[in-house]
């Protein structure tokens, strides 16, 4: 019964002409969460473009855009620091290859005194900085600072044309966000758009779906159509995938399902 009224001509007109638009509104004011909005317009197995952003993703693009054109200062301290640990590295690199030649194999000249010396002097220099950044170790070095991942993520960035790659470079990450912006980011971002591209100031190709959700790969393997999409914890990931069987099920979607999304950021 069910799966012929989801087949009905009148279900469709009802579900794209009425209930889809008043979803639409709902998540654009704020009133209906962007990613069980979103979910939600994908059970129902409308193939509508999206255009209306939903307020929740608005807020988390404009905060990421403001993180990532803002100016930022790297302390010079640092700088230098790093530049005294490569130094050390490379001299103390030198010293052990030439020993080990000079002593296995009888090549090149033994190290010299001045040498040891110069060693000794930039691991002081960098002990020296790490004391004075508040580090405990040189290794610390090695881990870059809020500001160097926030200039990083700004290098090749404009707020009209820039893509969301993989997830090691994409949503709250390496931006200093305190907690809930970092939950705004995922609910308003990562967990409805995942990976996407901006061009021109709006989204370019992006459709919501599920790659996993195809006659080729079988159904509802755990956490396989939902992944960061729409699941927190494994019992959202769980009641994800129930509901996504019950709407294959019962016809309102197939493998092929979801619509595209047509955001005018700026």
């Amino acid at each position: 019964m069910v799966r012929r009224v989801s087949q009905l001509p009148i279900y469709k007109t009802i579900r794209d002409r009425v209930a889809i638009p008043v979803l639409d509104r709902g998540m654009e004011a704020g009133v209906i969460p962007a990613k069980e909005g979103m979910f939600a317009r994908f059970l129902s197995g409308t193939s509508q473009p999206l255009k209306r952003i939903p307020a929740e993703t608005k807020a988390a693009e404009a905060l990421l855009n403001q993180k990532l054109t803002q100016p930022v200062t790297v302390n010079p301290l640092r700088i230098d620091a790093e530049k005294s640990l490569n130094s050390w590295m490379n001299a103390a690199s030198t010293v052990s290859r030439q020993n080990e030649m000079y002593n296995m194999y009888g090549m090149g000249t033994p190290v010299t005194q001045e040498q040891r010396k110069q060693v000794d002097v930039l691991s002081q220099k960098v002990n020296d900085y790490v004391k004075q950044l508040g580090l405990r170790h040189p290794h610390d070095l090695f881990i870059p600072t809020t500001e160097q991942q926030i200039k990083e993520r700004q290098e090749g960035y404009t707020p009209s044309n820039y893509v969301v790659g993989d997830y090691m470079n994409s949503g709250a990450q390496g931006l200093g966000l305190n907690q809930a912006q970092t939950d705004l980011v995922n609910k308003g971002l990562m967990n409805t758009l995942g990976r996407y591209k901006v061009q021109n100031g709006q989204t370019s190709g992006e459709r919501y779906d599920f790659n996993s959700y195809n006659a080729g790969t079988p159904l509802f393997a755990p956490g396989s159509m939902v992944g960061g999409v729409i699941g927190e914890t494994e019992d959202s990931r769980k009641l994800a995938d129930k509901a996504l069987s019950l709407a294959d099920k019962f016809g309102f979607i197939e493998p092929g399902a979801g619509y595209p999304v047509q955001f005018k950021f700026r």
